[in-house]
């Protein structure tokens, strides 16, 4: 039983990366840190219905997703850690 909780933490998490609007331009910080707090608790709610913790869910998302500025679109996106 707690593997088959543990397969449907990770599949929701891979879905929630993929759900996550990451290609949406912002047009200041304080934008993205809008947008990236709304998403932290959607992701909160979503996982903590799977048996996380509301705490360990909103860090699930802390650790994945950061607000970045990039210089060249002269924008803030919300990106995926890994994809830096």
């Amino acid at each position: 039983m707690k593997r088959m909780l543990g397969l449907a933490a990770v599949a929701a998490i891979a879905s929630q990366a993929a759900a996550h609007p990451t290609g949406i331009p912002y047009e200041t910080r304080g934008e993205c840190e809008a947008a990236y707090a709304e998403f932290s608790k959607l992701d909160r709610e979503r996982l903590s219905g799977l048996g996380f913790t509301p705490g360990d869910a909103q860090k699930t998302f802390r650790d994945m997703f950061l607000c970045i500025y990039d210089q060249q679109a002269d924008k803030w996106f919300i990106v995926r850690v890994g994809d830096m």
